[in-house]
């Protein structure tokens, strides 16, 4: 294996090169230089710590700036513009840097990163970003076949996957290849080209330039009448509009202040009963997760100040069942589809029909 990499993204201003040493350093130097680059020591690295200065520059040419950085594992360089910014502290700073650049001076950027990659690759670097693709399909056979547990002929229509991973909602097998359906998140029907991804998520082409991953248990055939109907008319929407009405409930009729852990154990049987007794996707197998002692904070005074309730299922080990934020906000399942998180408003709902009841014993 070629251990002299470094990486270049396309999208990216960066340059880092792995184990790059200082002569490296220099010959990039001297080409840029040779572009118009004036290079110096980085100078507010000189003047706040003056002992790091001379593993510190920076370089301008025009509007195009860049600040270099060498370290024991290698060395980066990582180019900006002041022209266009938007965070207070200057262009090196903002998230989006190549979006900003006017376009002169991306191409200015283009250009010499060219030509700092093909000098790095003409001393025997290569380049350890993922290669540019013009189409969906060729980008999701590169993740395929790049992937650690890629095996020969695992993206063919023909090659079998294990039942647990490949069954999709109505329990059909799944083939590489095959045309399926689910819903995004925003219930919106959609239609795609599956192939295999890791356990049971599949990779969806969905046009010449788009894909996306769903899970197995997310595709379906149009077999049913209800398929076609939009899902602001199924069953699974409300699940998210009870939920917020299960927290404007709470809100009005509780607080934090009341609560201490046997109301928090009981809402966790509550919330238990309801995963043994809903038809969520079997694959998933939800169950409770015990609870660690840094997911629930409760004062003996001012009661609840914090509580997180989590799940487990068949292939994850730990996400949000019911959550009770520090600022008010009472978090229901987010990671899930919009009908699975049907047993926890259930649960709520029924939680704060008996926490009625013992709050009017109480008074």
């Amino acid at each position: 294996m070629n251990k002299k990499t470094y990486y270049a993204d396309t999208k990216s201003i960066d340059v880092t090169v792995n184990d790059g040493k200082k002569d490296l350093l220099d010959k990039v130097f001297k080409l840029l230089e040779s572009r118009g680059f004036i290079i110096q020591t980085d100078q507010r690295i000189l003047n706040e710590y003056p002992i790091l200065a001379d593993t510190h520059w920076e370089g301008i040419k025009g509007d195009l700036q860049f600040k270099s950085h060498i370290y024991p594992a290698g060395f980066d360089i990582k180019f900006y513009q002041e022209v266009k910014t938007k965070n207070k502290n200057g262009g090196y700073y903002d998230s989006d840097k190549l979006e900003k650049m006017p376009y002169l001076v991306k191409c200015e950027f283009l250009i010499t990163r060219n030509l700092i990659c093909e000098l790095i690759e003409s001393e025997g670097f290569s380049n350890r970003a993922e290669p540019e693709f013009k189409s969906s399909f060729d980008k999701v056979m590169y993740k395929i076949k790049s992937c650690w547990h890629y095996k020969e002929g695992k993206e063919l229509p023909d090659y079998e996957f294990p039942s647990y991973n490949s069954k999709d909602r109505d329990d059909k097998q799944l083939y590489n290849g095959q045309t399926k359906y689910f819903r995004d998140r925003k219930g919106r029907l959609k239609r795609g080209v599956i192939y295999h991804n890791i356990n049971n998520m599949w990779w969806t082409i969905l046009n010449k330039n788009d894909y996306t991953n769903v899970a197995a248990f997310e595709l379906f055939d149009l077999t049913t009448e209800e398929d076609h109907i939009p899902k602001i008319y199924s069953r699974a929407i409300p699940q998210r509009v009870r939920a917020e009405k299960a927290r404007k409930r709470f809100n009005e009729e509780f607080s934090y202040s009341m609560l201490r852990e046997i109301h928090i154990d009981h809402l966790r049987s509550f919330i238990s009963q309801e995963l043994a007794n809903h038809d969520h996707d079997k694959e998933m197998k939800l169950s409770l997760r015990a609870p660690r002692k840094k997911d629930i904070d409760i004062l003996k005074t001012k009661g609840l100040r914090y509580v997180q309730i989590t799940v487990k299922g068949s292939y994850f080990d730990r996400r949000e069942g019911i959550t009770f934020n520090q600022v008010g906000f009472i978090g229901f399942a987010g990671w899930t589809s919009s009908y699975n998180v049907k047993p926890f408003v259930d649960a709520f709902e029924k939680w704060m029909d008996w926490l009625s009841g013992v709050v009017k014993q109480v008074a």
